[in-house]
């Protein structure tokens, strides 16, 4: 490539830059005020697995399988199923907890649940300087399904 060819192509690439910059000069900036205004999110937007709660009987829908907890890659699943007083497994966990710290939002654990218990909810103010704030159980997970607008999304599929 010649001298004159290589100056030609940067006299070039800097017109077109420059003709982009004066373009967008005159466009409405589209810059969002982030907590005076809150953009849109999709229904359907991942953000936390949250616990789903039978809307008949107040109960959760969760009966403490494991099924999420064996396909959560980092692990940020605990379950202790409930015991009763001789020993025998109920069909409800005794403590549900959900490190957010560790959560890689892939959506697994909902995928792997068969008894429609966990779905992600679109709640995205959740940050914390403290990281025990993370640490979410049952009935806070209940809570935030409660008022999110969570979504069961399975095999690419809103259900």
């Amino acid at each position: 490539m010649g001298t004159l060819e290589r100056l030609w192509h940067t006299a070039k690439s800097m017109v077109v830059g420059h003709a982009i910059t004066i373009d967008e000069m005159f466009h409405r900036p589209v810059t969002v005020r982030y907590p005076e205004e809150k953009p849109p999110f999709e229904r359907g937007s991942r953000s936390v697995p949250v616990l789903k709660v039978n809307e008949a009987t107040g109960r959760l829908n969760c009966v403490s399988c494991g099924l999420c907890e064996r396909s959560c890659p980092p692990g940020c699943i605990e379950i202790v199923q409930a015991v009763d007083e001789s020993g025998r497994k109920k069909s409800w966990p005794e403590s549900f907890h959900l490190d957010l710290s560790h959560c890689m939002v892939c959506n697994l654990c909902v995928e792997a649940c068969p008894f429609d218990a966990l779905e992600m909810a679109d709640v995205v103010e959740l940050s914390s300087y403290q990281v025990q704030d993370l640490r979410f159980d049952q009935d806070q997970l209940a809570e935030l399904w409660k008022t999110s607008r969570s979504l069961r999304v399975a095999d690419g599929q809103k259900l």
